[in-house]
């Protein structure tokens, strides 16, 4: 109806970024944001703006110091510990949730807004859309649900600015690269890249003096992990964790996932059962948010429960152009 001009897009007076996908599951929409960020927030006054999915909150809220992912999702929250200076705000109506961030009330003085997770949210027409395509779910060989994974038919990919080929191994080729460009057949006035996931040193949950040393010091031979997780994915983070451990367990838990004290019990049960000398529980950055919202008791929850931190990097020396396009679209819009 978008298309057919039934339905209507607001377009507003400053930059507006669109980071989204369009298939279900993981593509990487909460590393990539946090990397524009980074990227902006110390030359911009930035705020970040989702729907707040599986918040037990209704229409707008924007984030303070006593905000927790029961007001917030998850992903928000996790934005708001990490970047003081982000204003981060949840909204179902995007179009409202803009209007409210740029309130005169509110006195903000945004220099420019994140949209998360907004590809399909076409009410708002983005100055740039950034569009995340899984390289292991290629979307040229996907189909619509329920038949496939994806939200929309893959010609939907024509509405984005920039295109990113996520969770491509870190040697990718050139050869490989070109062929993965064929197959989405980007416009000619579409950018595309590919980026890899790397995982970041493991953080402690709670501010405790844990063993989060294990991982790096620990041999092999000695070492077990309990994975903890509730995303979409699991499979990356577990692949690249049994290559330190000798021992691994694992407990899957649907994702957004809201932790229940016998939730609590089953983890603290499994971790203990571990045999090895050295060990620890492993979670996501994105569980570890709905961890610090609960009343943990447990000391050896608190003592051994850390996460890893999830960060982009850029293939083939594009790092240097994505950013500058980025800087050059907020610059050019100003």
């Amino acid at each position: 109806m978008f298309d057919w001009g039934y339905l209507k897009s607001t377009s507003f007076d400053l930059p507006i970024i669109s980071v989204g996908n369009i298939s279900v599951g993981g593509t990487g929409k909460t590393p990539h944001t946090e990397y524009l960020i980074k990227l902006l927030q110390n030359k911009y006054r930035l705020a970040s703006l989702s729907r707040g999915y599986k918040r037990q909150s209704e229409g707008f809220v924007l984030a303070d110091e006593n905000s927790n992912s029961h007001c917030l999702g998850d992903e928000p929250m996790q934005m708001n510990r990490k970047f003081p200076k982000l204003n981060v705000a949840v909204d179902a109506d995007r179009v409202n949730g803009v209007q409210e961030l740029l309130s005169s009330d509110k006195d903000l003085k945004l220099d420019c807004i994140l949209l998360d997770d907004a590809y399909q949210h076409r009410y708002i027409k983005p100055g740039l859309s950034i569009l995340l395509i899984d390289y292991n779910r290629p979307i040229a060989q996907d189909f619509v649900m329920p038949m496939g994974r994806l939200r929309e038919r893959a010609a939907g990919k024509k509405r984005a600015d920039i295109i990113i080929v996520s969770k491509c191994p870190t040697d990718l080729s050139d050869s490989e690269a070109e062929k993965l460009k064929k197959d989405i057949n980007p416009l000619p006035q579409q950018e595309l890249y590919f980026t890899s996931l790397d995982y970041a040193p493991s953080e402690p949950v709670f501010n405790t003096d844990q063993k989060l040393a294990a991982l790096k010091t620990s041999n092999k031979e000695s070492l077990g992990i309990l994975l903890v997780t509730g995303i979409a994915n699991p499979a990356p983070l577990r692949n690249y964790l049994n290559a330190f451990c000798n021992e691994f367990k694992e407990i899957q838990f649907p994702d957004h996932y809201t932790f229940k004290d016998k939730d609590l019990e089953k983890i603290e049960s499994s971790f203990l059962n571990l045999k090895s000398t050295d060990k620890i529980i492993i979670t996501t950055e994105k569980d570890a948010i709905r961890f610090l919202d609960m009343k943990i008791e447990s000391n050896i929850l608190k003592d051994n429960l850390a996460y890893i931190p999830l960060q982009i990097k850029f293939q083939n020396q594009s790092k240097i152009q994505f950013d500058k396009q980025i800087f050059d679209f907020i610059e050019r819009f100003k």
